[in-house]
């Protein structure tokens, strides 16, 4: 049932002649440290509404193996899958894409422009980096002030209801958690490994131990805060 539930706004689009549907969505917006990152992903729609992958999905319990076109059938909220999932999905969804593209705004950018204005240059800049044109665009909530409404569809849990919104999730969750996990190396303190710069109990503890780094966000409480009471930093 979830992949009928997950591919139903695509499919009314499809159905209508439209093949190029971009999905977009960020990780990253929250997080004390860290940069913000976008992903648009357009799936290849021929191969999500074949006639094999919904003969797979019929007759999976009989096979031995899954194919490799059945990870489509997996693609859900990066949020819910796990850290081997989500690799092993992004990987595929970047070779079977028609096209994608990844936005990256350092914390230095995000300190300067602001969250809100950030997001909607990710956003649009993901959009105007994919090597073919989107027909029509899906988001997590999001508008996207450049573009026409009449192409956009900001759907509230985008990437629980939306196939091609959670391919762009898992593909921006897994470049930026890589990320991290490089500026755990650098900062070893924070233990960017795991929690990737979001504010647990444990990052803001090392926080107040050891100051901020390079990579986190001025702006963003308790850093602000932090440098605020320690002038001298």
């Amino acid at each position: 049932m979830h992949f009928q539930e997950i591919t139903q706004f695509e499919r009314n689009l499809y159905n209508k002649g439209i093949k190029y549907i971009a999905g977009i969505d960020e990780v990253g917006r929250g997080p004390l440290a860290g940069p913000f990152v976008v992903s648009a992903v357009i799936l290849d729609l021929d191969k999500i509404f074949s006639r094999e992958l919904e003969q797979l999905i019929n007759d999976i319990d009989t096979l031995d193996l899954e194919p490799e076109i059945y990870l489509y059938t997996k693609i859900n909220d990066s949020k819910l899958l796990t850290p081997k999932k989500r690799d092993k999905l992004a990987d595929f969804i970047k070779k079977e894409a028609v096209s994608y593209s990844i936005e990256v705004f350092s914390p230095e950018k995000v300190d300067s422009l602001g969250i809100s204005e950030i997001t909607q240059l990710a956003f649009y800049g993901a959009v105007k980096k994919l090597k073919v044109k989107p027909e029509h665009v899906f988001t997590d909530t999001f508008e996207i002030r450049k573009l026409t409404r009449e192409h956009q569809v900001n759907i509230v849990s985008g990437d629980k209801k939306s196939i091609s919104v959670a391919a762009a999730s898992i593909v921006a969750k897994v470049f930026r958690d890589n990320i991290m996990i490089c500026m755990h190396d650098k900062y070893p303190v924070y233990g960017f490994d795991r929690h990737k710069g979001y504010g647990t109990k444990y990052h803001i503890d090392a926080l107040y131990k050891y100051g901020p780094c390079v990579i986190h966000r001025k702006s963003f409480h308790p850093v602000k805060d932090y440098i605020s009471y320690n002038k001298g930093y």
